[in-house]
């Protein structure tokens, strides 16, 4: 009877313990999972939009709020044109190739194995090619071990701990809090990081805040405010050119000294190759 009532015990606290994240919570986490998925948030600067489709990682970021005012400060065309927003993406991954667009006509590629390639050009920043493709830390909670999402081993997958009311600029959310532990080189515990993913009156997840917690204070780090998080990929949101010109990175040749990458050749041509 005693190990009956244990496994019961268990069950329940388990249970309970599910149930008190916001019935959102699991649906995000199968989107976010799957293979096909569309993400668009901001912060206070910038606009970004991770789409998954097709075993394809494709990433846009675009230039809002006090970017976009300082861009029609220094040249009022580019209202015109859309403030920096465009519909190509900046940076993709597909079958162990990266790709960084310049233009949508024009991209540097480089293959998985060359990654740690001591001679490839600094200044092209390809060691923070998967940071550009990854969901970042704030909603990588519902997807922690996505192939693009490095963190170091020092951080633990966060884990739910409560769920708690939250007023944030004048509005009210419901917000389940996550949080993770920080630990030194010697397995101490340094910090905890705390994630709180803030749902609004219609249930669905509007804003994330992460914080950090450490020699008992409290110190905000990040805000995003989430736009959408679909299942399937609006039509026209990244348009992906399969005529543009694919270019070798950069290796510390001489190609690189005349800036004058080697043409590999049309996207169409090297994705699949």
């Amino acid at each position: 009877m005693k190990k009956f009532l244990a496994v019961a015990l268990g069950i329940f606290l388990t249970a309970s313990n599910v149930s008190a994240e916001q019935p959102k919570a699991q649906e995000y986490r199968e989107i976010l999972s799957s293979e096909k998925f569309y993400v668009e948030y901001e912060d206070e600067y910038t606009k970004k939009i991770i789409v998954e489709e097709e075993g394809r990682r494709m990433t846009r970021i675009a230039l809002t709020g006090k970017n976009v005012a300082m861009i029609s400060i220094l040249n009022p065309l580019a209202n015109l044109f859309g403030g920096g927003y465009s519909k190509f993406p900046n940076f993709m991954y597909y079958k162990d190739k990266y790709y960084k667009f310049n233009e949508k006509d024009s991209a540097l590629m480089i293959r998985t194995d060359q990654l740690n390639d001591v001679n490839l050009n600094p200044n092209e920043g390809w060691s923070l090619i998967d940071k550009e493709l990854s969901l970042p830390d704030e909603l990588a909670i519902f997807n922690w071990h996505d192939k693009h999402h490095k963190i170091s081993n020092l951080m633990a997958e966060p884990t739910f701990a409560n769920t708690l009311k939250k007023s944030v600029d004048g509005k009210e959310y419901t917000c389940d809090r996550y949080e993770s532990e920080v630990k030194n080189s010697r397995g101490e515990k340094e910090a905890t990081i705390i994630f709180d993913m803030c749902y609004n009156d219609k249930g669905e997840l509007a804003l994330v805040q992460s914080a950090i917690f450490a020699n008992g204070k409290e110190y905000g780090v990040n805000k995003l405010t989430i736009k959408k998080i679909l299942r399937e990929i609006p039509k026209g949101e990244i348009i992906l050119d399969k005529n543009a010109k694919i270019y070798a990175a950069g290796i510390g040749d001489m190609n690189d000294l005349l800036e004058n990458p080697v043409l590999l050749g049309k996207l169409s041509e090297i994705q699949d190759s």
